[in-house]
């Protein structure tokens, strides 16, 4: 069962309104407005600063803080931990994110990714303009690149088919010679191999030989 595409919209809008400076991390198979399940939380990126302004405007809006089923993971690195936001009345689920993080191949950890690309992404961020009632800020092209990967990899553990459309669709829109050294930041001495496995399609080995890669 979907969320009603009207609630996201309206919400989106009073978001746009604001002037908070939030940033949707991802929506894949373009599930907003009109295809997010029930249960499915909508990632934001925001500034901890601006954390007692989302708290109200979240609660101005009807929304109230529930408990995060993360809450008790290691976070390193002096990341904050992940707020839920949820409004009973229309179901819609925020996930409050104040760093672009990843989990640990390790233990599962979650660590934050590297400041540049902190930066990056509010410096590069874009308004996509879905229809004339719909829009939301998001990543640039290539940040949104680089964190699809980079959550395939480290968060999902596989190359799911919603992420893969994703990616070949923003092959399309950057150059991946232009996205390397932001890449190294990440996969370091592996980058070279995993952008031409992408480059080829080859998305089943990609994790395997990431793990199995010695030439650091």
């Amino acid at each position: 069962m979907y969320i009603d595409s009207k609630e996201i919209i309206r919400i989106f809008k009073k978001l746009n309104d604001s002037n908070l400076k939030y940033i949707l991390i991802r929506n894949i198979n373009n599930e907003l407005p009109n295809k997010l399940k029930i249960g499915k939380d909508i990632d934001i990126l925001i500034h901890k600063k601006d954390e007692k302004k989302f708290v109200n405007f979240f609660k101005e809006n009807g929304y109230d803080s529930i408990p995060h089923p993360f809450r008790n993971d290691i976070f390193l690195y002096g990341i904050d931990k992940f707020e839920f936001k949820y409004n009973n009345n229309n179901n819609i689920l925020f996930d409050l994110n104040f760093q672009l993080v990843c989990r640990s191949l390790n233990k599962g950890e979650w660590i934050p990714l590297d400041q540049e690309i902190q930066k990056s992404a509010w410096e590069n961020k874009r308004f996509e303009k879905v229809n004339e009632e719909f829009g939301y800020w998001t990543l640039g092209y290539n940040d949104e690149f680089l964190t699809l990967i980079v959550r395939s990899i480290f968060d999902k553990r596989e190359f799911q088919e919603g992420y893969i459309n994703r990616i070949e669709e923003l092959k399309e829109k950057i150059n991946l010679k232009n996205i390397e050294r932001k890449m190294k930041l990440v996969f370091f001495k592996f980058t070279p191999y995993l952008l031409d496995m992408i480059e080829k399609k080859d998305y089943k080995n990609i994790i395997k030989n990431y793990i199995q890669f010695k030439e650091y």
